[in-house]
């Protein structure tokens, strides 16, 4: 039986709908309703659902430091990113054919991640950031100033969606710049950055800049890709010309609205949800129960919201039902596909085994998370971890021994260093 209170400490992947985004979308929707049209109409009904779409759109650009023109909606950032990375790398390209790479964080989401299938049919290369022991992508000035000649795009999160560090923007964007002022297009995923760090799209400078609606408590389906002005974008979804001609399609101007709605809301409850977070996670790391540490170390850099812990077990599934059954919810950061569970790249890239890299729970938190949310984690995470390495003493039970061999049987050939001949 489920338990009748449910401590929600999985933000990262969505966080609950914020009254004034909801009231923001029934808001817009009885007007749409009352008045229909299309904001592409010319007609009044038309023009009404247009002044609703600009307006949400000159709040969203206000809340990120950039301008109405810069603001393209989408449906989420997997979309924004899709369009910023494969988009931009095909745009750079278009003005300037020797630019036919890409760089990426080895810690980059995996909607930055798979464009790399997407461009490598086109003919880009794809290159990858190396990650300290902090978890942090290391920028080295020199080896990026010899690439830029040749890169179309760089991607780069504000903060890793799995450890919650924070990573090197503004670095990476100093170290491309070119004597002349040209660079290649710089492109950061600001999902997990815009409801606890200061985001500031102008000041940034960036060209392009990822923001996922539910993760601030907009609705699902809602996102932005900040554009500045000039930056070329080749769209593989032509249509209607909407956004741009970047994202053809009807907005959902009900979505946007919510959207804007939220977005101011978590700007103005930034600071103090900072100091909160700060807290909180305190809170859980010097708690944290026998078969479970932070994974980072406390000099890591990271955000209050995201906390990576290691656990002793490679069934991180088992970890992760037997908290769900306290009413508690996290996430693991490995994958799990089809029943099958795999490690986490992101540990893995910080040179970790595979079976350190399976057992992993991130553990991320926002302004409805209170103490008690923390405390309920700290009490249901030894028996979950417990639920785990029952597992791990069945694999190891069932694993087939080697026969011992015959006495008087053929032994193999000796080898060298380990290896058959």
């Amino acid at each position: 039986m489920s338990p009748d209170t449910v401590h929600y400490l999985d933000h990262a992947a969505t966080a609950p709908v914020r009254e004034c985004a909801l009231r923001a979308w029934v808001g817009a929707t009885r007007a749409l309703s009352a008045a229909p049209g299309n904001p592409s109409a010319l007609h009044a009904g038309g023009r009404s659902a247009r002044r609703l779409l600009e307006d949400a759109r000159e709040r969203i650009g206000a809340a990120l430091g950039a301008d109405r023109a810069e603001v393209i909606l989408t449906s989420g950032a997997t979309e924004s990113d899709a369009l910023a990375v494969a988009g931009g790398a095909r745009g750079a390209r278009a003005r300037d054919p020797r630019r036919t790479r890409v760089l990426a964080s080895a810690l980059e989401h995996d909607a930055v991640g798979a464009q790399s299938a997407v461009l490598a049919p086109a003919g880009f290369e794809w290159t990858v950031l190396p990650v300290s022991a902090l978890g942090v992508s290391v920028v080295d000035p020199a080896a990026l100033a010899e690439a830029a000649p040749r890169l179309a795009v760089a991607s780069l999160s504000m903060v890793s969606s799995e450890f919650g560090t924070l990573q090197p923007v503004a670095a990476l964007t100093a170290a491309l710049a070119g004597g002349d002022g040209s660079r290649p297009l710089v492109h950061t995923d600001a999902a997990q950055a815009v409801g606890v760090l200061d985001v500031d799209f102008h000041a940034l400078g960036v060209d392009l800049m990822t923001v996922g609606g539910h993760k601030i408590g907009a609705p699902a389906g809602t996102g932005v890709l900040l554009a500045r002005r000039g930056t070329p974008l080749v769209t593989d979804r032509p249509g209607g010309g909407q956004e741009r001609g970047i994202r053809s399609g009807t907005p959902d101007v009900a979505g946007a609205c919510a959207l804007a709605a939220a977005l101011e809301e978590a700007v103005a409850q930034r600071e103090a949800l900072r100091r909160h977070l700060t807290g909180l996670r305190a809170r859980l790391l010097s708690g944290l129960p026998a078969g479970s540490r932070a994974t980072l170390g406390p000099e890591a850099p990271c955000s209050p919201a995201i906390a990576h812990l290691s656990v002793d077990t490679a069934h991180p599934e088992a970890v992760l039902l037997a908290m769900d059954a306290a009413g508690v919810l996290v996430s693991a950061g490995s994958a799990c596909h089809a029943g099958v569970t795999r490690p986490s790249a992101a540990v893995l890239a910080l040179g970790r085994s595979e079976r350190q890299a399976l057992g992993v729970l991130r553990v991320s938190m926002g302004p409805t998370t209170s103490a008690s949310d923390v405390d309920a984690l700290l009490a249901a995470l030894p028996q979950a971890i417990r639920a785990g390495q029952r597992l791990d003493v069945r694999d190891r039970a069932s694993r087939p021994r080697r026969p011992e061999p015959r006495a008087g049987a053929p032994t193999a050939p000796a080898t060298v260093g380990g290896a058959r001949p």
